[in-house]
């Protein structure tokens, strides 16, 4: 059960890289995700939220439910050998504040769907 909690990318330089080498998703019109393909063989993610997006507490809520949806994904047994950069963009006042997981998790699955067939 170690692999139960997914890497988590923390190096700026790791998500520059991302930026510039990586492909690039939009699941939904406040999401994106810029991703390559890795060489380690597991799924690592980082997650942007700017300060746009919202207060700390909303910004923490986002990266707190990017963390339960890849330990939920890793645990039910999915995989995908994929640096995964989880970009919140900014959106109307309170969107996000009003945004719930159940319509996160639709985008997100949407959008590890199409990242799967494009690896």
């Amino acid at each position: 059960m170690e692999n139960s909690s997914p890497q988590i990318i923390k190096r700026s330089s790791e998500f520059l890289s991302l930026k510039q080498t990586g492909k690039r998703y939009w699941p939904t019109q406040w999401l994106l995700l810029n991703y390559k393909k890795n060489s380690e063989g597991q799924l690592r993610f980082g997650v942007t939220a700017s300060r746009k997006v919202g207060p700390a507490v909303v910004r923490n809520k986002l990266k707190r439910w990017c963390r339960e949806y890849f330990r939920a994904f890793l645990v039910a047994g999915k995989t995908i050998e994929a640096d995964i950069n989880i970009i919140f963009k900014p959106m109307d006042q309170n969107f996000y504040k009003g945004l719930r997981y159940e319509e996160f998790v639709k985008g997100m699955d949407r959008g590890l769907e199409s990242l799967r067939k494009h690896l």
